[in-house]
């Protein structure tokens, strides 16, 4: 049994946690990182601090590790409803679907009317192929959300799927004017350039695509391999695979080869980038 933390450790522990949050919200996340550690250091039962060490390590792209942090705060705090969203979402970058359905629907449970996890659970059902069931988690999300950015990518990608072109542009046109808003703000802002390089690429505008999809990959920076923005993970190695697929689309196969090349380098054995490169023939 764990004896009773006291107020002293208790005030310290919070006062680790909010220095935390103040980094993380400059963007240092390394230095979040150091401060929460110190924070569960002092408090191994802290089920917030674990929580926020989880949202940190998604902010650095390592959903492993993330995971981890959410299931030692769920374990500390079984009816969290935060806790339970983040390791569903965590659990769905991972790919382990089933496990992310079974916390994203329990923590819905816990909280109906958090409609965002609609989105999530739609994300993962078209992943899955389930189309029907997706659209309908997702058209539930953006109708109860207009800025839920995640939702609104994931509908136009399963619009797309289903054939349902006007629809599909409509909600990718709100995608690029959404991160065209914030990269005005923040230059050199990747994941900006990427999802607007990405929905112009569906809705087959090729020029704005590889224009953006070359700022994706110009503005990377070497100590980040993952890139997280509104809910939506993707890789260095995504960013070089979807900038080749472009390039190939516009007939500059040699550059394309190059930074298909680079994509299987950074992620070797991964099977959707073998396949691409085999349907491109490159």
């Amino acid at each position: 049994m764990v004896a009773p933390i006291s107020i002293e450790d208790r005030d310290r522990a919070n006062q680790h946690l909010d220095r935390s949050i103040s980094f993380s919200m400059c963007g240092k996340i390394d230095q979040a990182i150091d401060e929460i550690k110190k924070a569960i250091s002092i408090d191994g039962e802290f089920a917030q601090a674990h929580n926020k060490l989880g949202d940190y390590y998604m902010k650095k792209g390592m959903v492993k590790e993330a995971a981890a942090a959410y299931t030692r705060s769920l374990e500390l705090e079984p009816a969290n409803q935060n806790s339970s969203f983040d390791l569903g979402c965590s659990l769905a970058h991972l790919g382990k679907h089933e496990e992310a359905l079974e916390h994203l629907r329990k923590a819905l449970e816990l909280k109906p009317s958090h409609s965002e996890i609609y989105g999530h659970i739609g994300r993962i059902l078209m992943m899955r192929g389930e189309l029907e069931d997706a659209v309908s988690h997702l058209e539930r999300a953006v109708s109860a959300s207009s800025d839920d950015i995640m939702s609104s990518f994931t509908l136009a990608c399963a619009y797309q799927m289903r054939g349902q072109t006007d629809n599909s542009v409509r909600l990718f046109k709100k995608v690029i004017d959404r991160y065209k808003t914030l990269v005005d703000v923040k230059k050199r802002f990747a994941e900006g350039h990427y999802y607007i390089g990405r929905s112009y690429f569906f809705m087959g505008d090729l020029d704005e695509a590889i224009k953006h999809l070359e700022k994706a990959v110009e503005y990377d920076t070497e100590d980040v391999d993952y890139h997280y923005s509104f809910g939506m993970l993707y890789s260095d190695a995504d960013a070089f695979c979807s900038l080749a697929e472009v390039q190939h689309a516009l007939g500059k196969y040699s550059e394309a080869r190059e930074n298909m090349d680079k994509a299987i380098s950074l992620s070797p054995g991964n099977q959707h980038f073998a396949r691409i490169k085999s349907q491109l023939g490159i």
